[in-house]
């Protein structure tokens, strides 16, 4: 299925002019993005189920059985080699005065799955239990992250299923400003996620340090120096999703 048109569609609604790009020898992004304010570079990704996953899912619901999914929500190389390719095309656009950022695009019976580990794999995304303060807390750039490592291009990305979507900006940016005063997350409203708001609210921890990601007790070191805490523990997250297919009746 072609996505593009549904894409272009949702910012034409917001008021947005939205130019295609044209394609050539050279990997380029999809669209340019504007209105009176801002303008914006978007490259289209998808990640959709395989063929095999469809298949299994299938045969186990006409079998009358249960279809589960229990994975861990954590950074994946696949999914960070799909936000590599797009930051890619949206570096090829030599334009300097514009906003770059990637629509991801999930659906299928993983699609909230994999909202969950794009999520992640962008930010190096945790949960961190503070026991000395009562409180369990996403932790932003816990672990290695693309935003971090592309954070000279990458602006934001758009994480969407087929029922929604939701722009995360990346406070590592060096346009974050810019980004978070567009006319973007006027649109969005409360579906825009802002990791250093956050951490104001209360509502997550925030590493920005260039202590080891691969060392986690340096991490967690650095928490509890940081938010004054002497006992904090990384929780594993994970996904679990269990599908039976209920035989239609008839009187």
């Amino acid at each position: 299925m072609d996505y593009e048109p549904l894409v272009k569609r949702f910012f034409i609604d917001l008021g947005y002019h939205v130019e295609k790009i044209p394609e050539t020898d050279e990997k380029t992004p999809d669209f340019l993005i504007f209105d009176d304010t801002s303008s914006f570079l978007l490259e289209l990704k998808t990640k959709l189920p395989s063929e095999a996953e469809n298949e299994e899912r299938r045969k186990l619901l006409d079998a009358g059985k249960i279809h589960s999914i229990h994975e861990e929500i954590v950074r994946k190389n696949r999914l960070s080699g799909i936000i590599t390719k797009a930051k890619n095309q949206l570096e090829s656009y030599k334009e300097k005065d514009v906003l770059r950022i990637i629509w991801l695009l999930t659906t299928g019976h993983r699609a909230e799955l994999r909202k969950l580990q794009f999520e992640s794999t962008l930010y190096g995304l945790d949960c961190v239990g503070d026991v000395t303060n009562d409180r369990i807390l996403d932790c932003y750039f816990f672990h290695n992250s693309d935003f971090f490592r592309y954070r000279e291009i990458l602006d934001g990305a758009i994480v969407a299923t087929e029922s929604e979507a939701i722009l995360f900006l990346n406070p590592l940016s060096p346009r974050y400003v810019q980004i978070k005063s567009s006319s973007l997350p006027k649109h969005l409203g409360g579906y825009v996620v802002d990791p250093i708001e956050r951490e104001k609210n209360g509502e997550a921890f925030f590493i920005d340090s260039d202590v080891n990601r691969g060392d986690e007790e340096s991490v967690l070191r650095y928490l509890r120096d940081k938010y004054k805490s002497d006992n904090m523990v990384k929780l594993a997250t994970t996904y679990l999703s269990e599908t039976k297919s209920i035989p239609r009746t008839t009187e």
